[in-house]
Parts: C-alpha cells; structure tokens; sequence
C-alpha cells in the first residue's frame, strides 16, 4: 500500500507543474485532468530515457500545446529514491479528458522506447483539480514536493476544507511572493489507491524557494492555536502521509 501510495505522490506532482497560468484562482477554478506515467528505470538506463524523452516525447507535447489537445505538460525525475519507488515520469493536463487520450494514443502510434522497455516497473494515474493557484514569478517551474495522506474516509471533503481554512492564506501568499510556482490539491479520478487520498502538490522555481516554504509553513502552524492544529491534522488519517521530491526537466504550458 506504501509503495503504491508513493507512487501517487509523484502523479500529484506533475498535476500541480501542468496547470497552465491563465488559470490562477482558487475559487471556481475548473477542473483540470492529468495524466501521470511513471517508470522505475535503471541507473545504467537513465541517460538514453533522457535521450529518448527529448527525440519522442517532447516534440509530442509541444505539438499538443500548439493544437490546443493540453493546456501544459511536463516531464521529472525523482530527488530522494527508494529501491522500490519510481525514478522517472511524465505528466500532460487538459480541461477534458478527450485531450488527455487523444495525446496518449499519439504517443503509443510509435514503437515503445527502448529506455522504456528496460524499465522494471511501470504505472499510470489520472488526476483531477479544482482547488490551485499559481506563482507571480516567471520562468519554468525547477522542483517539486507532493505530499499525499488519507482524509478521513467518513467525511473526505474535511481535509479540503482545513486546508483551505488554516493553510491557505499563507499559500496565496507565498504563490504572489514567488517563492511558489503553483499550489495545487489533487485527488484521483480513476481510483488507483483509497478514494479518500488527498495530495499537495507543490512546486517551486528554485530550491531555495523550498526552504522558504517550510519557514512560512511552521510559522503558521507555531501561529495556530491547540485546538486548530487538532482540527487541521484532524483531518488527515494519522501516519498516513507520503513525500516525494523530484526535478522538473520539461515543461511546457499554453
């Protein structure tokens, strides 16, 4: 369960990097849908899946930009690995679910990539969004966390809630400083884990973006009084929560 949970975190991930810029409110923002697709490549294998992403996948996504089909994408590989745990992904996103597929049978017309092939593990997510806002800063996106738990499975749409309540003020905050490029809360669309898993996407355009984060993050939860830090991680099964943290290599947004 703790592997297939990690890697949703990476899905989540790539959600929060493909959301375009035009769409940077929180309130009424429409859904947007992600595909995730990850693989577990072996080190000796991880300079011709670079190689390969840049000679196949990219100019698929750049052309899908272009027509309209998605509304970003973005390719990453994950900083901290664990031996069971994906090493590389790619993500692409769309206001319809229709954009998503017709890129994915585009990508699929060509034989699979050798790099690929030598994966020893493979796996897909589709993500949705409703609930982001983006950074007022310029520039690709350069890193990126994901932190997934369980909400409570009673009363889901609580984690959403005291997110919204208690921690996102200080989000929007951050996102108009620049210290993030977009904030984002996913939840699955096809149900590959728990309905009730909930994840923070979060990426920055450098890494010294990271560390201000985390300073404004214990500064309101030291700012918080007894009763709301219990509300908030009250909403949340307990030792539920899984990380990830990983490098954007590509992206591109209309």
């Amino acid at each position: 369960m703790m592997k297939r949970i990690a890697g949703l975190l990476v899905v989540v991930v790539l959600a929060v990097i493909l959301v375009p810029a035009a769409l940077s409110q929180m309130e009424q923002a429409p859904i947007v849908y992600t595909y995730v697709s990850q693989f577990q490549v072996p080190r000796a294998n991880w300079a011709q899946y670079s190689e390969d992403t840049d000679k196949t996948f990219v100019p698929v996504m750049d052309k899908a930009v272009a027509d309209g089909s998605i509304s970003s994408w973005s390719t990453f590989e994950q900083a901290v690995h664990t031996p069971d745990g994906y090493t590389h992904g790619a993500a692409w996103s769309s206001n319809t679910i229709s954009g998503l597929m017709k890129v994915l049978e585009e990508l699929r017309k060509g034989t699979p990539r050798s790099s690929q092939v030598a994966a020893t593990k493979h796996e897909d997510y589709l993500m949705q969004t409703s609930m982001y806002t983006m950074g007022s800063g310029t520039g690709a996106p350069a890193y990126l966390r994901v932190v997934c738990q369980n909400a409570k499975p009673d009363k889901p749409e609580g984690y959403a809630a005291a997110l919204k309540k208690y921690l996102w003020p200080m989000v929007e905050e951050q996102a108009k400083k620049g210290v993030v490029s977009y904030v984002g809360l996913d939840s699955q669309y096809v149900n590959n884990q728990a309905p009730s898993m909930r994840c923070l996407v979060i990426t920055y355009p450098n890494a010294e973006g990271m560390d201000k984060w985390a300073a404004a993050v214990n500064a309101t939860f030291a700012k918080m009084s007894d009763a709301d830090r219990e509300a908030f991680f009250g909403s949340a099964v307990a030792d539920s929560r899984r990380d990830i943290m990983a490098r954007i290599t590509h992206s591109g947004h209309k």
